[in-house]
């Protein structure tokens, strides 16, 4: 009978131990995941910061004139007045 006990006792807390693993691991992965997506966020807005100090006469353009083939584009449009009459 107390063998029986005993071993209903192991059994309870080897469940309980594994569980405990297995939520710590989750956690474990989920601090490590979110740490890393920061540390690359940091490094990217690191990266543009320097890239913007080397090059400063680059200013920031329209969103139409970010390529050539768009400036284009947008300047061969002929303009509408309709809507202003």
């Amino acid at each position: 009978m107390m063998v029986g006990e005993a071993l209903d006792a192991l059994w309870t807390l080897l469940i309980a131990g594994g569980v405990w693993l297995l939520l710590g691991a989750a956690l474990l992965a989920l601090t490590l995941a979110v740490t890393l997506l920061a540390a690359v966020a940091a490094l990217r807005g690191l990266w543009a910061a320097v890239q913007r100090l080397r090059r400063p006469q680059c200013r920031p353009r329209p969103s139409w004139a970010l390529t050539r083939r768009l400036a284009r584009r947008y300047a061969r449009t002929r303009p509408d007045y309709d809507h202003a009459a």
